[in-house]
């Protein structure tokens, strides 16, 4: 693979603008990076008045990166005098790909102020860049020669015929939707943020209804899927590799996931020391913490975590029992995986594909994966108790009700309390 050249230069990098990841260390493929030579860019990489700056480097040339960094060094450091000496206004690009690469930037707040940053996960801004990318690639196959022709050509006619291929040959709404929604949402940072003056290509957009079905998993489906989690038989072919699903905990981690109703990375999360008494010294609740809510509102930490009193159901109990909890209440110490082997985002993520995997191997139906298991522990909440809103798991009982509670289950529960119209 092609590399742009380096030679260390305090303050110069070299990332790759598709994947996000640092590749001057080799000439060699690196973190998995296998991206042609143009998705480069040189980096620079300051620090000034303890504040870290980043910038991308417009020069392809080792030695013109190291003059352009050079510069913009002494620009930081005498920003008035650059100020003063400057007589041409230096104007925003117009390729739609230098514009991309902006917005990339954008998102992981290079040069945004403070009080405007909003977290963003790497998955989220890699999955966004490439959905704009895919827009791009399209304009491309249409003549429409993105790399000589300015970003603001691109019209609401364009645009549209964009809509509507990608409407015809998508088969996920969810899918389609995030995908119109990455590229509105580019056109609002050229638009509304930096002022560009064109006319705004999809403002305006009809996303897909996205059919909103939750569906719970049954007693019976959920033991026998227990009843086939065993080391025989346990190896599942993955390409070329070899898997194996089982690990001791997977029985229990699937228990958990059941009798608490938090996510993966939440129920690997949850350590002896979440486990709270009463005064009699008995189980009261079990302290869980809401990821993704901390992710979304309180990624610099600087409110009070959410936590999420989950409740004790003889289930819950048996488990903590078998778990030993008395043996170990108090301690810094995971209950799933407690010799912690493994990081907890590839533990959730092996708790998945297990789960799969058995489930598969029990000859269950595919209409249901282990996250159906928070839908039914809230299903069965709210049936049995009334109380979904209020145990603190979602927001607003409307979040619930449209994507968490199995209305064919709740009918069933109403027939079984003997509802009658008439009486």
């Amino acid at each position: 693979m092609r590399l742009l050249k380096y030679k260390k230069f305090s303050g110069l990098h070299i990332v790759c603008k598709k994947c996000n990841k640092t590749i001057e260390v080799s000439q060699s493929p690196y973190k998995g990076c296998n991206h042609p030579l143009e998705k480069q860019r040189y980096k620079a990489v300051l620090k000034t008045n303890g504040i870290r700056k980043t910038k991308d480097l417009k020069s392809t040339l080792y030695e013109d990166a190291v003059s352009e960094l050079i510069a913009w060094k002494k620009e930081l450091e005498n920003p008035v005098s650059i100020v003063i000496n400057q007589k041409e206004e230096v104007k925003p690009s117009e390729l739609l790909e230098d514009c991309i690469w902006m917005y990339s930037d954008y998102l992981e707040n290079v040069d945004v102020a403070f009080h405007e940053r909003k977290h963003r996960s790497s998955k989220h801004i890699k999955q966004t860049v490439k959905y704009i990318l895919e827009f791009k690639q399209y304009l491309d196959s249409t003549k429409f020669n993105t790399a000589t022709k300015p970003i603001t050509e691109i019209s609401k006619i364009k645009f549209g015929e964009y809509f509507e291929v990608q409407s015809n040959k998508s088969t996920s709404a969810y899918t389609f939707n995030h995908k119109m929604k990455a590229v509105k949402g580019f056109f609002d940072f050229i638009v509304d943020v930096k002022s560009y003056k064109m006319e705004h290509p999809c403002r305006k957009i009809t996303l897909k209804h996205e059919e909103s079905n939750p569906v719970s998993v049954s007693d019976n489906d959920f033991l026998k899927l227990l009843s086939v989690v065993s080391p025989e038989d346990s190896i599942q072919i993955v390409g070329k590799e070899s898997k194996n699903r089982y690990r001791p905990w997977t029985v229990n981690s699937f228990k958990l996931s059941a009798f608490t109703g938090m996510r993966n990375e939440e129920v690997v999360s949850l350590k002896y020391s979440d486990i709270k008494l009463d005064e009699n010294g008995e189980l009261d609740y079990l302290e869980g913490v809401d990821l993704k809510f901390e992710r979304k509102y309180n990624w610099d930490g600087s409110k009070p975590k959410k936590f999420v009193p989950i409740p004790i159901t003889p289930e819950l109990e048996q488990l903590l029992t078998e778990l030993d909890y008395k043996t170990h209440i108090g301690k810094d110490v995971y209950l799933i995986d407690s010799d912690n082997k493994m990081n907890r985002g590839s533990l959730a993520k092996a708790m998945s594909h297990s789960f799969t995997f058995y489930r598969r191997k029990a000859g269950l139906p595919d209409t249901f994966s282990i996250r159906h298991l928070r839908k039914t522990f809230l299903t069965k909440l709210q049936t049995q108790t009334g109380l979904a809103a209020s145990a603190g798991y979602q927001k607003t009982m409307s979040v619930i009700d449209k994507h968490y509670l199995d209305k064919i289950a709740i009918s069933r529960h109403i027939k079984q309390q003997n509802f009658s119209i008439f009486g």
